[in-house]
């Protein structure tokens, strides 16, 4: 007996012994070990496409944040990588229905630039095709009309709810004047806005240089110089993050306010009263290059879509910047007219 089981226990031994016995015992062991790294991930592991998507949520709030651009070149190296860079429209998709699910928020593509001056247009006309690698963004709102109140969309509390705001309203200013006067101003006709203001040295932001050199960086307006007859002229046009969160339809809303005629149930209103706001509207119309909005018993229709994410904007009366150095006669009438008109303001 003892023999017999001598004979079992060489031969089993032997058995074991053999490469296909070990490797099988090897597989049953690496199988045994990586099983409970397996539990722990689940079967909804997070795959490279769902943290390229949360990573490019954050790039956009954190740009938007800083007023900074979300371009596409920033995007493909900051979120996507070598490896990602064919995903960028699933990945841009994905991250779009985030920001509207979850945050009640866009992005929303910048114009480009127009060019203004006769170099910037010669050097357009060499360009076959725009890159769509130039493309860049800005995060805007999706929420209704309602929702988009100053009680609810409130300034960001950094660096301070006060320093914020003012930012907003100058900068609101500024863009109203140029978009008044045709889409470009002068810089000698906007330092005349701004002495009016007691702005034309310094603001409670920072000083009026510094702040004009901090909007045209975040696009507000853009800063152009051209030769004219042998004489420099510097004007302001409207940039392309202007056009997109103030743009017509926030001008429009900003002078409503200012001469209140903002909204409101217009069914109580006098013949004479329903004249006068149809008279505003009129001007308003004309001044924007847009058509006037009709007075209706209910509300003013397009009052309070002051929105800023740019849908439904018109473009000024021409699709290029008027030149304030070429204006008519009838045009400098109508400006000196609206410049005694806001002087009447504010002796008043």
């Amino acid at each position: 007996m003892q023999s017999n089981r001598k004979r079992r226990s060489n031969a089993a031994s032997e058995t074991e012994s053999t490469p296909d016995a070990r490797r099988r015992r090897r597989q049953s062991e690496e199988s045994d070990s990586s099983a409970p790294d397996s539990d722990d991930d689940g079967p909804s592991a997070p795959t490279s496409t769902d943290a390229m998507v949360k990573k490019m949520v954050r790039f956009a709030i954190a740009s938007e944040y800083s007023r900074l651009p979300i371009r596409r070149n920033d995007i493909s190296a900051k979120v996507l990588g070598e490896q990602g860079s064919r995903q960028f429209k699933l990945v841009f998709d994905q991250a779009q229905r985030e920001l509207r699910q979850r945050f009640g928020m866009e992005m929303t593509e910048l114009p480009a630039r127009e060019k203004v001056t006769i170099t910037q247009r010669r050097a357009a006309q060499k360009i076959e095709k725009p890159s769509s690698a130039n493309k860049s963004w800005i995060v805007t709102s999706t929420l209704p009309l309602p929702y988009r109140s100053s009680d609810i969309l409130i300034p960001t509390k950094a660096p301070s709810l006060y320093t914020e705001s003012t930012y907003t309203g100058l900068y609101s200013f500024i863009i109203a004047v140029i978009v008044l006067n045709g889409g470009s101003l002068a810089e000698q006709k906007l330092d005349r806005y701004l002495a009016r203001t007691n702005a034309e040295v310094a603001t409670p932001v920072d000083r009026t240089d510094k702040l004009l050199q901090r909007l045209c960086k975040e696009g507000y307006i853009i800063k152009t110089r051209e030769m004219d007859g042998g004489e420099e002229v510097v004007e302001y046009v409207l940039g392309p993050r202007g056009k997109i969160e103030v743009g017509t339809s926030g001008v429009a809303g900003l002078v409503r306010t200012v001469y209140g005629k903002n909204g409101g149930d217009h069914a109580g209103l006098t013949q004479l009263q329903r004249e006068d706001l149809e008279d505003f509207e009129g001007r308003l119309g004309r001044s924007l290059g847009v058509d006037p909005v009709p007075v209706r018993a209910g509300e003013l229709d397009g009052a309070n879509d002051v929105d800023g994410n740019g849908e439904g904007h018109e473009a000024p009366r021409s699709s290029e910047p008027r030149r304030s150095s070429r204006r008519s006669p009838t045009q400098e009438e109508e400006e000196e007219g609206e410049d005694s008109g806001s002087e009447e303001n504010e002796e008043e």
